[in-house]
């Protein structure tokens, strides 16, 4: 077993299947490697999770000088290795590594574990290695849900846990993956492709969009069905094509529960709500709060704005309207990649697309795809909302408009292309 298990290691100190280089990613990990802490990396399914821990071991073997037999790498989706995601196993292979290059107790080991929830009972695997004091563990693990280190394992490791949340390709490594200059025209291909890395290398559409089915078909059943022992999976799949029809809609858990039952299907709003968490857990969905200008709270009756994780997901008609929820769509993710706490924000008589916060920093978007003439319709409406909030945080209006307008009563217009150019925040 150990043999076989040898073949996916790099200890001859090259890495393969690093893929296209995302360096924020790189860059962040680094930042997390001096304590003994556990970094988490977690992020939806076909967003390059594996291809970014490979690209961090080549980082620690080239540059940080670590010696490639004191990194243990599992990827436990790897068929030939099946055998590891007994905890029995995946214990003694570990102690044949160290054996076999005779590590010595207290000297600092990398193990990195990818897909970690294969392993069964993998939290109690975690736990004794982070509390074996006789060691120098650096650990670090992937998973495809949002919610990787939650319950008592969250409880126990609180404090003891970095976590980083992959993101599909941004639009700067989307034209580097494809080597395309970022201007107007690579950005509508990136609003109707999305970034998830195998996706967009593939040329052909139909391939493409078969393989956009084959990764839905596979959050649907393997990251929620199996691990939530669901059996209504048709419901499942209903539920997920009503959101990849809507993405950046306004929905409610009522609405889609009387939908669903007037199609035919038994869907109480207590499933539809826990059927949305499951999404949301899996990358699927992200779920974005409004609030009330007014109150400044968070409002319980009105629906929420539900985003997907990429555009790839959505299946929407060749209209500007459909453009303008996708660029919407493609904002929304944008901000949560550059660490912003995003919100919807209903204003009397109107909304804003955006709240974004970080830190001390707040920033309020409008997102259209073509605003037009000064004194149009759409004009009035995006600037009108921003006019109407009289705090003194910096205010845009993002579109796809190859003319801008001037600042209103200091409310910037901006280019969609410029925006998503800028580097992480």
């Amino acid at each position: 077993m150990f043999d076989i298990f040898k073949k996916f290691n790099f200890w001859d100190g090259t890495v393969t299947g690093c893929g296209i280089e995302r360096p924020d990613y790189i860059s962040m990990l680094n930042s997390m490697l001096e304590p003994k802490n556990i970094i988490t990396i977690t992020g939806g399914r076909r967003t390059g999770k594996s291809v970014v821990v490979r690209q961090f071991i080549r980082y620690l073997i080239n540059e940080k000088k670590i010696d490639p037999a004191k990194i243990f790498y599992a990827n436990l989706f790897i068929q030939d290795i099946d055998f590891m995601r007994k905890s029995s196993t995946f214990k003694k292979i570990l102690n044949e590594w160290k054996k076999k290059f005779d590590h010595a107790p207290g000297e600092r080991l990398f193990i990195v574990i990818d897909e970690v929830q294969e392993i069964a009972d993998w939290e109690k695997t975690i736990v004794s290695l982070y509390e074996d004091y006789t060691a120098d563990h650096k650990i670090i693990i992937t998973g495809s849900n949002a919610n990787l280190l939650s319950g008592e394992l969250h409880t126990y490791l609180a404090g003891r846990s970095f976590e980083l949340t992959l993101y599909p390709l941004s639009f700067i490594e989307y034209c580097s993956f494809l080597n395309k200059t970022p201007d107007r025209a690579a950005c509508i291909e990136y609003l109707n492709t999305g970034g998830m890395p195998e996706v967009v290398k593939v040329e052909d559409v139909f391939a493409r969009q078969n393989l956009v089915s084959a990764t839905v078909d596979s959050i649907i059943v393997r990251d929620i069905a199996t691990r939530h022992q669901i059996r209504n999976i048709p419901l499942l799949k209903k539920m997920a094509d009503y959101f990849c029809f809507s993405p950046a809609d306004e929905v409610s858990r009522t609405r889609i529960s009387n939908i669903l039952k007037d199609s035919g299907e038994n869907a109480s709003i207590n499933t539809v709500s826990e059927y949305m968490e499951y999404l949301k857990d899996a990358f699927f969905i992200h779920e974005c709060p409004v609030m009330s200008y007014k109150k400044g709270d968070i409002l319980k009756s009105v629906p929420l704005k539900i985003y997907l994780n990429d555009n790839s997901f959505a299946k929407t008609a060749d209209e500007q309207s459909d453009f303008g929820k996708l660029l919407e769509n493609i904002i929304f993710i944008e901000l949560k990649r550059r660490g912003f706490k995003v919100k919807t924000l209903k204003t009397p008589g109107g909304e804003i697309d955006f709240i974004a916060r970080k830190g001390n920093k707040l920033h309020y978007y409008q997102v259209a795809y073509l605003v037009g003439e000064k004194g149009s319709t759409v004009y009035n409406r995006e600037f009108g909302n921003l006019i109407k909030i009289k705090d003194h945080y910096p205010k845009t209006v993002l579109s796809m408009d190859e003319l801008l307008h001037q600042p209103v009563e200091g409310i910037n217009h901006e280019s969609v292309v410029e925006f998503l150019k800028n580097p992480i925040l």
